[in-house]
């Protein structure tokens, strides 16, 4: 009879170190947020205060719009590399957590292991709960098989989100530029005042927003790869019914790092407006995916 991962997936992702690094993983994600919003926030208030400026004063249009785009251009730039690090910190966090529940190497090329410190420290920043029950119960579903499943729900849940939140952001690239050409349209702006007074200052929120839109196009194409390659790995198994190597397991989670690693931000505000039905898609798609397993004496 083959045997699930030991201690099983849903006991060992409630451990206090499971729970220790989720609540680290969490804080230092939230981190990341906080250094995405206050940025993005610098960057469109302070452009759309350029503009008014700009539109105030006429004869010093050129000096303001120029100004305020190279001045947000560096905030932009330097904010988000502040943001990467903590990202890549939180990603290295969740490897831990990950590895330790499925029971699989770690990949040292990919990522470096997160210290004592940091976890501690993340972890006792961090305020909240909903953390136990990371992953949905795989039940007696065979080893590796539990561990694939899991690995998909985590993939299919971030494509979900990051398709959703992409459409979002292109609905609003869309409203800016709506937006803007109103604005010069009722103040019959020429074109080079346009320019100088109102597209230049707003510069660096079109890099903000079209750098978002494209991040998150670039995770639903990396996620939906590696889906497609666990895809794989679970309809072979099915048909010769015979269980894949964990190795295929650790090639799996080598993209999933690599992803995380790059992970474009979404807002919490947003997350949580779809949180729930996320979780009950994830419970169903698990369930039918253990109900396939026994079917063929997998689990």
């Amino acid at each position: 009879m083959p045997r699930s991962t030991n201690p099983a997936i849903a006991e060992a992702q409630n451990s206090v170190r499971s729970l220790r690094l989720l609540s680290a993983q969490r804080r230092l994600y939230a981190d990341a947020k906080l250094i995405h919003n206050v940025r993005l926030a610098v960057v469109i208030l302070a452009g759309i205060v350029s503009v008014a400026l700009a539109l105030y004063f006429p004869s010093a249009r050129a000096p303001i719009g120029f100004g305020s785009a190279v001045v947000l251009l560096l905030i932009s730039i330097v904010g988000s590399a502040r943001e990467r690090r903590k990202s890549k910190e939180a990603a290295s966090v969740q490897e831990e957590f990950d590895t330790g529940v499925f029971q699989l190497s770690w990949n040292s090329v990919l990522a470096d292991r997160p210290t004592n410190s940091l976890v501690v420290e993340a972890a006792h920043r961090h305020k909240g709960d909903g953390l136990a029950d990371w992953y949905s119960d795989t039940e007696s579903l065979a080893r590796p098989l539990d561990v694939l499943v899991c690995q998909r729900s985590n993939l299919a849940w971030g494509v979900s989100n990051h398709r959703r939140w992409a459409a979002t952001v292109m609905a609003a690239i869309i409203a800016w530029i709506a937006g803007i050409v109103v604005i010069c349209y009722f103040l019959e702006l020429s074109f080079p005042s346009s320019i100088s007074a109102v597209i230049t200052p707003l510069l660096p929120t079109f890099r903000e927003y079209i750098e978002m839109w494209r991040s998150n196009v670039e995770s639903i194409r990396a996620k939906e790869k590696a889906e497609s390659k666990i895809s794989d790995i679970w309809e072979s198994a099915m048909s010769s019914r015979r269980l894949p190597s964990v190795a295929k397991c650790r090639e799996v989670q080598d993209r999933i790092c690599v992803i995380r690693q790059t992970n474009p931000i979404i807002p919490d505000w947003f997350y949580w407006a779809f949180r729930d039905r996320g979780e009950k898609v994830m419970r169903v798609s698990v369930a039918d995916y253990v109900e396939q397993a026994r079917s063929k004496g997998m689990a």
